[in-house]
C-alpha cells in the first residue's frame, strides 16, 4: 500500500514465525477469493483499514525451509490516504516508509523482491 511516497509495512508480532522481521500487508486465499479480494479482507481484518487494491505489480516465489510461498504483490491505496487510522489487531508494528528507503528494513526474505523494485522505482523519480 503507497501513498505519499511512502509505503505501508507491518512488523511480524513475537507469537509468528520470522517475528520481527517487516513484510508487506495480506495474507492467504480463501476459495473462491480473488488475489484484490483477499488483500482488501486481509487489511480490515489485521488493520481495520479500507483500501482500494489497484493493479498486480509482480509475482514472486520464495522457499523457506518446508514450505514454498507464491505472492502476488498489488498496488493499493487506502481509502482515507495517509491519514488511515490503523489498528493493529495482531500487536504488529505498523508503519509508513519512504518508499526509497525500503530495502534497508529488515524484511521477509520473499519480499525483498518486492521491495528492491519499488525501491528502484522510487529513486527513479527523484
Amino acid at each position: 500500500m503507497r501513498a505519499g511516497g511512502k509505503t505501508l509495512i507491518c512488523q511480524r508480532p513475537g507469537s509468528t514465525s520470522h517475528a520481527g522481521l517487516w513484510e508487506f500487508p495480506g495474507g492467504k486465499l480463501q476459495q473462491g477469493e480473488s488475489e484484490a479480494e483477499c488483500l482488501a479482507r486481509e487489511i480490515m481484518e489485521e488493520l481495520g483499514c479500507h483500501i482500494l487494491p489497484l493493479d498486480l505489480i509482480m509475482n514472486a516465489e520464495h522457499e523457506y525451509p518446508g514450505k514454498a510461498v507464491s505472492l502476488g504483490f498489488y498496488r493499493a491505496i487506502p481509502l482515507e490516504g495517509l491519514e488511515a487510522k490503523f489498528i493493529p489487531r495482531e500487536g504488529q508494528g505498523v508503519r509508513w516508509v519512504e518508499t526509497a528507503e525500503l530495502p534497508k528494513m529488515d524484511l521477509l526474505p520473499a519480499d525483498r523482491p518486492i521491495a528492491e523494485f519499488l525501491a528502484q522505482g522510487a529513486r527513479c523519480k527523484q
